[in-house]
């Protein structure tokens, strides 16, 4: 795969001047972006692994020079020069770095997206690692690496206004990706095209509605009467849509809530689960084993560093940048 920057005289250097070391509490990365920035862009020629570690951002991999390999939640992915691999915010990860090569590594915060109308619904499309190769998304493979191309020689000539020029490219990245892969599922085939825009439109309020509400007490009957739907229709339109009940998805969104706030010291388990929309601590403790196969207390000591030590994990303090 040809770097499609290579006309450009790109300065892979000043743009990170600010940079001393990662900093890391436990498996939690922290302190990543640059001062008064939301962006972070590597040219990465490391070859050295990156232990099991997470953090608040979308984290984008795009080999440019020999493979990436890469463990997502314990999945493993082999990334070759060209693919671009996503890793979704704090999505634990374990990079394996060959003894030569060079990549781009771009870390963006996109939590401030969560305002914008079809937010949720666009997460959930990406909510899972995506391992994008010429091969499985020819119609959109072009396109997309070339907004990457872009993004890539707006952050490291730094330009006027690049921040607004890079997540203007990226919403437009995240959306033909969401679209193809709604695409690729044929929903509501049995529809008419009005409908099914109608049918998108309703179920994404719907979700925001959940991502807003789940650490309430609402009920099927509930997001059927919001979305307009009788029950029997929207539980049929939503497991189409979502690829499981309402029930599975709203329980998923309260385990999502306690992932992030396990990961903090100042809230007692007991919190976390009232706070997520879990009726008992004995329901949440079953519930949370279920779905992560660990419990609360355990998930907790990992992404504190007690058992992420395990692996191999370093000190932030002799570990350079990616």
């Amino acid at each position: 795969m040809v770097n499609r920057s290579e006309n450009v005289k790109l300065d892979y250097y000043q743009q990170n001047t600010d940079f001393r070391s990662r900093v890391l509490e436990g498996n939690n990365e922290k302190s990543i972006f640059p001062k008064d920035s939301s962006i972070r862009i590597w040219y990465n020629e490391q070859v050295y692994d990156y232990p099991t570690h997470w953090h608040n951002a979308l984290e984008i991999c795009v080999p440019i020079e020999n493979y990436y390999d890469i463990d997502v939640d314990g999945e493993s992915h082999h990334i070759m020069p060209g693919d671009i691999f996503f890793i979704p915010p704090r999505k634990s990860h374990y990079i394996h770095a060959p003894k030569s090569g060079s990549r781009y590594v771009c870390l963006f915060d996109i939590d401030f997206f969560s305002s914008v109308r079809g937010y949720s619904g666009l997460m959930n499309m990406l909510s899972d690692a995506i391992h994008i190769t010429p091969e499985d998304y020819a119609p959109i493979y072009n396109e997309v690496y070339d907004l990457f191309s872009q993004i890539w020689n707006e952050y490291f000539q730094y330009t006027e206004f690049y921040e607004f020029s890079i997540y203007s490219h990226l919403f437009q990245i995240m959306t033909i990706i969401s679209r193809y892969q709604l695409n690729r599922i044929n929903l509501f085939n049995e529809s008419t095209p009005v409908k099914r825009r109608e049918y998108f439109e309703k179920l994404n309020t719907v979700i925001d509605y959940i991502g807003e509400n789940y650490a309430y007490d609402i009920t099927l009957e509930d997001a059927a009467s919001y979305s307009g739907f009788s029950k029997f229709h929207f539980s049929r339109l939503f497991k189409e849509y979502m690829g499981c009940t309402f029930y599975d998805y709203l329980i998923n969104q309260r385990i999502k809530a306690t992932e992030v706030l396990l990961t903090r010291d100042d809230l007692s388990i007991t919190d976390i689960a009232l706070q997520s929309g879990f009726s008992s601590i004995s329901t949440f403790n079953r519930t949370f084993k279920l779905k992560k196969g660990c419990t609360p207390g355990e998930y907790r000591s990992l992404f504190s560093g007690g058992l992420g030590k395990e692996k191999g994990d370093v000190s932030s303090k002799n570990q350079s940048s990616k």
